[in-house]
């Protein structure tokens, strides 16, 4: 790459006939050019976003579903560059072309493209001819008769679009200030009002609304991709209602995979009754083919994956299987510019360190505690007797690591463990982990709740890892142990429900009480306390909850968190501090997170995080210069994700 980047950016955008609807959505053509607008600002913001990240990527956009007469695809900032290569000369389009075709001031030719050409038209062949100075003479020997003028004229309108038919990647500053340049530039002879601005936007409305060339639009990118073989990172974000007229684009979907091009896509639409804020793990009855296409077609990622707990703590709905696609169904301006949030901070599979668990158990330590290996015998589960206490308080360690500046500091598993023990005496069968979990949350200032699978996996996604009870059969431990001991060849791998069915009644064998800390849409993963050497360096995976099931007793989930009204003054101040501190610190390495966009609930405007000013009580909007209290939902969850100051934390 001759700028030496390895980061290759792209965004294509559906301009096409079926795309009418959600880019005009019925309004007026002022409210139509405001919501374009807004569609193309979604390609300034990821090119704004990823300019502050790395200034030496590369990014190109493509403009797609033109009329028939047009190229499949455009280059937009190659049309742009050319529609503003005259912007300092205010005159109207047709003075522009007056001037370079009548230099003999032959007063027929000023009237033939005064009454026979619009004034877009004389502004499109006036930038074509000073860019093919040969075609001047040929364009003014035509003008006598009408028809003929006119024609040349239409057929150059039509055909100079076919100069940016190659998309072509450009340095990341040069997208930008292009892309601003079209949001901002005036009309010719205009005073720089609202209506003034629209002026470039209306002329390229007039080659919108044709057929949609999606998968054509697709293999042109693939192509812009494989021209540059030293990009490490590649994303794609395609804006479109997935009904394309050139063949089905899914067969593309895999290529961009093979080419490590990561894929993500808005479905726009008009119908506000569709449901905002949610990211989808699979498609949803009811969905159109359109939407369907652009879901199927889209990576996955971890759900874990900076910014999506962030997101979730703001109120979107992230599913449960620990697995999302990068796409979603927007209505609003309002909420493509979130969607718009989402892809440029998700980093598309690296994780930003300020979002991790703070203070991450010590996993080796829990996982091999002498103490309850001297205990607990693998073999025999019927009577372990002290793993309730353990895990207990394993998870009331991690969530007292959540509180920043704890008074009386975070105590360890061990002193905890101890006092659950002089409370809680290790019997036979164990003790009742509720009545266990209801004293000790309380000593520490926590709180519990009993909840299922699904609240499991959200506190999960959340970073509270859960404390988790079941009870097996005697064949069912035995099958347990079988398959995860340490000499089996299936102790990494997952224990499915099929291999616990015969098991599931019988005599009750005993039970035991782990740590669920992961999630994928296909297993839970849970932290073990009987040495590194079992399982998978002593965690095991199941397929669900009934994995781990007799028919008379379920297994049960315990989310163990905070509130911000349990904290302490102290505490709360030294959060402040601590917060503060890590977020300068952080900031430089990992700026992500300042990227985020928050909703000032005053005067209802986005603005990234980074423009806030005041503190974590009092946020200042950079808009309306109000300052407000910053409640979940709005600055604080989003800014403070990594422990939180609201919800459940």
């Amino acid at each position: 790459m001759s700028n030496g980047s390895t980061t290759v950016i792209g965004c294509l955008l559906d301009v096409s006939g079926s795309m009418r609807k959600a880019l005009e959505s019925g309004r007026s053509d002022e409210r139509a050019i405001e919501r374009l607008r807004a569609v193309l600002g979604a390609g300034l913001k990821i090119a704004q976003a990823e300019h502050r990240r790395d200034p030496h990527a590369l990014m190109f956009v493509g403009v797609f579903g033109l009329r028939s007469k047009c190229p499949p695809a455009v280059d937009l900032c190659g049309v742009i560059e050319m529609l503003l290569s005259g912007h300092q000369d205010h005159r109207t389009g047709h003075d522009l072309l007056i001037a370079l075709a009548n230099r003999n001031n032959l007063k027929h030719i000023t009237q033939y493209i005064r009454t026979k050409l619009t004034d877009d038209e004389a502004r499109i062949v006036n930038m074509y001819l000073r860019r093919h100075p040969e075609r001047v003479a040929k364009f003014v020997n035509a003008i006598p008769p009408p028809k003929t003028i006119r024609a040349l004229a239409h057929r150059i309108c039509d055909e100079w679009l076919q100069e940016f038919a190659t998309l072509v990647p450009r340095p990341i500053a040069d997208v930008v200030q292009l892309l601003q340049r079209l949001q901002e530039h005036p009309a010719a002879g205009g005073g720089g009002g609202s209506n003034d601005s629209n002026a470039l936007l209306d002329m390229l409305r007039q080659y919108m609304y044709g057929w949609t060339p999606m998968r054509e639009a697709l293999s042109l990118s693939l192509d812009v991709f494989r021209k540059q073989p030293n990009a490490e990172r590649r994303v794609l974000v395609l804006i479109s209602d997935g009904h394309s007229t050139d063949g089905d684009p899914l067969p593309i979907a895999p290529k961009l995979q093979q080419a490590n091009i990561t894929l993500a896509a808005i479905y726009l639409t008009s119908n506000r009754g569709v449901t905002r804020r949610r990211l989808y793990d699979r498609a949803v009855e009811g969905w159109n083919v359109g939407q369907r296409t652009l879901f199927d077609m889209v990576a996955k990622v971890a759900c874990a994956t900076h910014p999506i707990p962030a997101l979730a703590s703001m109120g979107w709905d992230v599913p449960s299987s620990g697995e999302c696609a990068l796409y979603a169904t927007v209505c609003s301006v309002e909420a493509l510019d979130e969607f718009c949030s989402l892809l440029l901070s998700a980093r598309f599979g690296s994780a930003d360190a300020l979002l991790d668990i703070i203070g991450r158990v010590q996993v080796d330590a829990f996982i091999d505690d002498k103490f309850v290996r001297t205990c607990n015998d693998p073999s025999d589960q019927g009577n372990s007797s002290t793993c309730y206490a353990h895990a207990t308080a394993a998870v009331l360690h991690m969530s007292l690591l959540r509180i920043v500046g704890r008074e009386g500091g975070c105590l360890s598993i061990e002193t905890i463990r101890k006092r659950i023990l002089k409370e809680f005496p290790a019997k036979a069968g164990g003790q009742n982990v509720k009545q266990v979990l209801t004293a000790a949350t309380a000593w520490y200032r926590l709180r519990f709740r009993e909840v299922d699978e699904e609240g499991a996996r959200q506190a999960v996604l959340r970073r509270r890892p859960v404390l988790t009870t079941f009870r097996l059969s005697s064949s069912g431990w035995d099958k347990f142990c079988e398959h995860f001991e340490e000499t089996a060849a299936t102790r990494c791998s997952t224990l499915t429900r099929d291999h616990m069915a015969p098991h599931r009644s019988g005599p009750d064998g005993g039970g035991h009480a782990v740590v669920l800390y992961s999630c994928d849409p296909h297993s839970l993963t849970f932290l073990n306390s009987w040495g590194l050497k079992w399982g998978k360096d002593g965690s095991f995976s199941i397929e669900d909850h009934t994995v781990l099931e007799l028919n008379s007793a379920p297994v049960c989930f315990y989310d163990v968190y905070w509130l911000e009204s349990d904290l302490t003054e102290v505490e709360r101040q030294a959060y402040d501090t601590e917060v503060y501190e890590s977020l300068r610190a952080r900031s430089v390495e990992h700026p992500s997170i300042l990227e985020l966009e928050a909703r000032c609930p005053l005067c209802c405007a986005n603005a990234p995080i980074a423009d806030f000013r005041g503190n974590i009580r009092q946020a200042v909007c950079p808009h309306c210069n109000q300052s407000f209290t910053a409640e979940p939902g709005h600055l604080v969850q989003a800014l403070y994700t990594r422990a939180g100051l609201g919800d459940a934390t």
